[in-house]
């Protein structure tokens, strides 16, 4: 006899935790420890990179950002819907061996442009991880845990970058004492991605063993055709037959208007910096997040009503990326600061950078979960309110951090910026989680990752670089981003105000009135 959701192995069952779900949220956050390990290693290696590639900052910054962040916003804009109607232990298992090995190919990178291909392909490749892990652990545990089952997930997001700065920095300093026969041929930093990229295959074997947990039944469509719907509503040109065939000339000629207005921004910006490949990327994925707005509200009303159509969403997915551009891009900026300015060694810098993030970011994240799963009880804002704590706590330490004149001084306020900066993660995870309906659950993921890492990624660190390339200071380019800190608290005060007056019976009765079946529990289920 076929098992129901309920009696399906690791699915919580009323308000109790399963082991299975443990089990499962340590294999998903090893997963979320090498996701950030690959993602971040080039930070230890950027002075590495730049000697021996001849880069500039900027160039560095589109590296450290705008290469992975733009293809990894436009590829998941389709895997949050993917997410949703397909087994999303393959999804993200193939996703994780796609990512770990395109890593390890950027050791084999000889110029800018290879190893910005690869970069691209890491960013594909990790499109899964948020919309599958997210929406697994939100069936794997209840609502009055899920912030803090999230904010363990999102804890090994510190691991991996500190594992990423430790290893990273040894084998570019030590990899000529260590090497053997044509392994010393590679440079050290062509060794660290290769090691750092190669665990992630036999992990994938364990997230494809993975239990599925059951989800409500759904029309589901075969694979081919899945992806070319949901490819089609995010990649131009397949953008613009996907949109004519929804609504027809006049949805056309809206997106084509928006693509001259992008297109005309995204010259003139690259007029004024000279940077052809950051504007153009930028371009593609502000493209490419319009673009999906416009075909969720021909296709799927119901989560266009409560994600993009929403304020409170929209206000609460702009502040949270605002947030990560702001704290992102010192954090991006932190590892080469330390060996440029203070002349701290690579090894030297890993170890002790490394250890602070993993101590102090890890466990702020995951203090911050379970502090925001008790507020909540009292305040429904609570996360925002954890959001805004953590914007503005981080600027002290980080000033502290770009004015110091010795090694010791810069440690130590860098572990009161990652105490300070890594506590709001968990909380917005799950108030985005919180928002929507069940099955909305990983493509609300994907929304909220798209606009954060557009924003944060692909903009942060190419501005620090940028700024420090023009007036020949790391320092200036780090604190110039500051600039972004009011307009933040601005959009989060609006989203926090809007969040009070927010319940799920209303939530409900939005997505009802837009054609969405009757479903019991909004944000408990």
């Amino acid at each position: 006899m076929a098992q129901t959701e309920l009696e399906r192995p690791g699915v919580i069952q009323d308000d109790r935790i399963r082991p299975y779900g443990y089990y499962a949220l340590i294999v998903l956050t090893l997963s979320s420890v090498l996701n950030f390990a690959d993602r971040q290693i080039l930070s230890i290696l950027a002075q590495s990179v730049k000697a021996d590639l001849a880069l500039s900052d900027a160039q560095l910054g589109f590296l450290l950002g705008t290469s992975f962040a733009v293809f990894y916003a436009v590829v998941g804009i389709a895997m949050g819907r993917i997410a949703d109607a397909v087994p999303r232990t393959r999804l993200m298992g193939g996703g994780l061996a796609l990512w770990s090995l395109m890593t390890a190919l950027g050791g084999t990178a000889t110029n800018y442009a290879g190893l910005a291909a690869t970069r691209v392909g890491v960013g594909v490749g990790e499109s899964t991880a948020n919309p599958c892990s997210h929406s697994l652990l939100t069936q794997y545990f209840p609502a009055r845990r899920r912030a803090a089952a999230l904010s363990v997930y999102l804890s090994g997001a510190f691991v991996g970058g500190a594992a990423a700065l430790l290893v990273g920095g040894l084998l570019v300093q030590h990899w000529g004492d260590v090497c053997r026969g044509a392994a010393c041929q590679l440079a050290g930093w062509k060794a660290a991605l290769m090691m750092v990229g190669l665990p992630g295959l036999p992990l994938a074997v364990l997230v494809l063993t993975l239990r599925e947990p059951a989800r409500p039944p759904r029309e589901s469509l075969p694979l081919p055709r899945l992806l070319a719907n949901e490819f089609g509503a995010a990649v131009p040109p397949f953008t613009f037959l996907t949109l004519f065939k929804l609504g027809g000339t006049r949805a056309l000629a809206v997106n084509l208007a928006l693509s001259v207005a992008i297109i005309a921004a995204g010259w003139a910006l690259v007029r004024v910096t000279g940077d052809l490949l950051q504007w153009t990327a930028l371009a593609l994925g502000a493209y490419s997040i319009v673009t999906w707005g416009q075909v969720l509200k021909l296709r799927d009303r119901p989560l266009y009503k409560l994600t993009f159509g929403c304020p409170t969403f929209v206000l609460a997915m702009i502040g949270g990326a605002l947030i990560a551009c702001v704290i992102g891009a010192t954090q991006a900026w932190a590892a080469p600061f330390a060996m440029r300015e203070l002349g701290m060694s690579p090894a030297s810098t890993g170890l002790w950078m490394g250890l602070t993030s993993a101590g102090g970011a890890a466990i702020a994240v995951i203090a911050g979960g379970w502090i925001t799963d008790q507020w909540k009880r009292r305040d429904v804002r609570a996360p925002i309110w954890m959001g805004l704590l953590a914007l503005l706590t981080s600027v002290p330490p980080m000033l502290i951090m770009l004015t110091a004149i010795n090694p010791q001084t810069y440690l130590t306020a860098y572990l009161a910026f990652c105490l300070c900066g890594s506590c709001w993660s968990g909380a917005f995870a799950a108030l985005v989680q919180d928002l929507v309906m069940p099955r909305m659950r990983g493509a609300a993921a994907s929304a909220f990752a798209l606009v954060s890492v557009v924003i944060a990624s692909g903009g942060g660190p190419y501005w620090a670089g940028k700024v420090s390339t023009l007036t020949g200071s790391l320092a200036t380019g780090v604190i110039s981003v500051q600039a972004l800190t009011p307009v933040a608290v601005v959009v989060l005060l609006l989203a926090a105000r809007r969040l009070k007056g927010e319940s799920e019976a209303t939530r409900r009765q939005r997505a009802q009135a837009a054609g969405e079946r009757h479903q019991p529990g909004l944000a408990a289920a």
